[in-house]
């Protein structure tokens, strides 16, 4: 069975799909983007199994039409290959799905009616938790303990911003964690507090946010199950094939595994281990050591499906703007610091160097110019000490970056994975709070998405849901027009950062598949890949530009079964 196996591949590969193989499914008349070169089409398209058996003409696809094909009609619609979330928190937005999910309100009036209503329908909760709250509608960003203690006295509440960098709690919380006016601000983290009696105001920013957070139960096996099951339906329906989680601790991989190994798993996905860059080498042995064990877990691939790897770590190397925690060159407008970095470049270096030399895959949060360059550097110390290899290393988020910095992406091979839904004019983290906080000059040099590809630069692109909407297409449309996404057509924002359709498409696709080491496997649509397929309700190459965020995934095929919509 096995060399008839491999005898197949090859006359697939070869081209000789028809002499060899009877199509499961075939989908002609309408656009079928390959991507194998920009533009490149085919009238139709054949699967046996999990693979792609032919591309090509109309005429010849017939060849592959048996009794048992299912040939599918696109009525004119358009057929991709699925794309990839580089940048995605799957478990975690699955869970606030299930819980008290904050995403939808900005009025501070309905997040607190909100709240009210979900502690009065949980009286058995010990604590009350929400996820998601828009920073943003407060004033500084700095929501108050005592609105809290108005609407559930009693019982403890801790509440996570949507960029996931702060916590809103009430005088409960604070009161079980022991923070009050005389405690210090932890490493790398920030106390809110009131200027004239320095009590804590509610708000913890960073590493303040795990004074309370180890306070509250646990999510069980099943819970953490359940959530990650619901993150890839969420995933599915919109076309991702192909993710990255990006910060897993221990009890994330073990439920990564469950489904894994029940085979239940609709993506592949590549896990991004947490690792704490300020502990240097030492934190480095830690992220070994569950790599190692957890790898040695992985299923036996001769038997289950590949689709999990754990072969990344990942670090924070600063904050956010919005709390002014990201690491900045300069100091903050207005201000008397420039945030601080999460370690110090020796540290960062060793860190970096150390895991290179190890053989992982290294992923980055860096936001402000100064971690950015922090990153750069140590990947830089890490290529010179260690030596040439195929690295694959990545930076994600890329908020605020230096100039300077630019053409440095394509000098050292690293990545830029950026979270385009973030480069728009029309949020109120932007104008609110980073527009205040940057001053006039580092506002230009917001998400530089097309400076970054027009210098040679890599490209991805992910979501960071739960942070923000997993929808690449209203990502695609912010990242070609620099506003919205919605349907009022405006001069871009920022314009000298705009990119167009083409290389934002192939950062969700060949880019996505390069970074996590599947461009053999996916991310074009290829004879011998994978049949990880989309069907969208419009051609995005013609489509107008503010009309790019109404595009529908139809349909999702995974190893060439449908894990989203139907025939």
């Amino acid at each position: 069975m096995y060399k008839r196996a491999v005898l197949t591949a090859a006359l697939l590969i070869a081209g000789a799909s028809w002499i060899v193989a009877q199509a499961d499914l075939v989908f002609w008349n309408g656009p079928i983007y390959t991507l194998e070169t920009p533009g490149e089409q085919v009238e139709a398209l054949a699967t046996k199994g999990e693979r792609i058996i032919f591309t090509g003409g109309w005429k010849d696809a017939q060849r592959v039409i048996g009794e048992s094909t299912r040939v599918f009609d696109l009525q004119g619609k358009t057929l991709l290959p699925g794309f990839t979330d580089a940048h995605v928190h799957p478990i975690s937005g699955g869970l606030a799905l299930m819980g008290c999910d904050l995403s939808s309100i900005e009025h501070p009036d309905s997040v607190l009616a909100f709240l009210k209503v979900y502690a009065e329908n949980n009286p058995e909760k010990e604590w009350v938790r929400g996820h998601n709250f828009w920073l943003a509608s407060f004033p500084n960003g700095n929501p108050r303990k005592e609105w809290l203690d108005d609407i559930i006295p009693g019982r403890p509440v801790y509440v996570t911003s949507s960029d996931g960098h702060s916590a809103w709690v009430n005088s409960r919380a604070l009161q079980l964690a022991g923070i009050n006016a005389e405690t210090p601000d932890p490493p790398n983290g920030r106390i809110e507090r009131d200027p004239q009696t320095n009590e804590p105001t509610g708000t913890l920013r960073e590493e303040a946010m795990a004074l309370v957070e180890k306070l509250i139960p646990e999510y069980s096996q099943e819970e953490l199950v359940e959530g990650l099951r619901k993150g890839l339906e969420v995933a599915n329906s919109l076309g991702i094939t192909n993710l990255v989680e990006a910060s897993a601790r221990e009890p994330y991989l073990k439920a990564y595994l469950e489904l894994a190994e029940k085979q239940e798993l609709t993506a592949h996905v590549n896990i991004s281990i947490y690792g704490d860059i300020s502990k240097g080498e030492e934190g480095v042995k830690k992220v070994l050591a569950l790599n190692e064990k957890y790898s040695a877990r992985l299923p036996d691939t001769s038997v289950l499906k590949p689709d999990l790897t754990f072969n990344q770590v990942k670090f924070f190397m600063d904050g956010v703007v919005e709390g002014k925690t990201a690491a900045m060159l300069t100091h903050y407008h207005g201000d008397t610091h420039g945030g601080y970095p999460n370690a110090s470049p020796d540290t960062a270096i060793a860190a970096i160097t150390a895991l290179d030399r190890a053989g992982m895959q290294i992923h980055v949060h860096a936001i402000g110019d100064r971690g950015i360059r922090m990153t750069l550097d140590a990947f830089e110390q890490a290529r010179k000490q260690n030596g040439a290899r195929d690295r694959r290393h990545h930076i994600a988020h890329l908020h605020v970056v230096h100039p300077d910095d630019i053409p440095r992406f394509k000098e050292l091979d690293v990545i830029a994975n950026f979270q385009a839904l973030w480069a728009t004019l029309e949020d109120s983290y932007m104008t609110e709070l980073n527009y205040p906080f940057l001053g006039e000059e580092r506002v230009e040099w917001q998400y530089p998405i097309g400076s970054i590809a027009r210098s040679g630069g890599r490209l991805a692109f992910g979501s960071d849901w739960d942070v923000s909407t997993m929808d690449p297409f209203d990502a695609l449309q912010v990242a070609v027009t620099r506003r919205g996404p919605d349907s009022i057509a405006r001069e871009p924002w920022t314009p000298q950062h705009l990119v167009d359709v083409q290389t934002v498409v192939d950062g969700y696709t060949r880019g996505g598949a390069y970074l996590t080491f599947r461009d053999k496997e996916c991310g074009t649509l290829a004879v011998g890949k994978l049949a990880d397929l989309i069907i969208l309700d419009r051609n995005i190459f013609q489509s107008p530009r503010f009309e790019l965020y109404q595009t529908k995934v139809l349909m999702t095929l995974f190893r060439g079964k449908v894990v989203y919509g139907g025939f």
